[in-house]
């Protein structure tokens, strides 16, 4: 299989304008990794950030961090949800695939917070 460049800020970029999210973006560059199939990111980070758009009437806020031992997807939206629908738990499952993991935050009421690590 042919090994293909993912540039999470790239991906990122596309996403948002290809759905016309109104979000603040605040990406670093140089989060890159190798993988074989990037389809399936693409489908986790689109689910992600549909999941938070539905949630909210303001923009999403979304951060791309370059840490030391990872890279460090941040997208957060404002609600006054004091529930939320379920997350599917097919996300989890497809980022292992890259070697990342996510968190979820949801301080109800105020805000939902969805973070992806992807190890370096």
């Amino acid at each position: 299989m042919t090994e293909h460049t993912v540039d999470l800020k790239a991906f990122i970029n596309l996403i948002v304008d290809n759905k016309d999210i109104d979000a603040n973006l605040i990406l670093d560059e140089g989060c890159t990794f190798e993988t074989d199939d990037p389809k399936p990111l693409v489908k986790v980070i689109n689910y992600v950030l549909n999941y938070l758009n539905q949630l909210t009437d303001s923009s999403l806020a979304i951060s791309l961090d370059l840490m030391p031992n990872n890279y460090r997807v941040s997208c957060m939206a404002y609600t006054d949800k004091e529930d939320l629908d379920p997350f599917s738990e097919q996300v989890g499952d497809a980022l292992n695939d890259y070697n990342a993991s996510y968190e979820i935050k949801h301080e109800k009421g105020r805000y939902v917070q969805i973070i992806l690590s992807f190890k370096r």
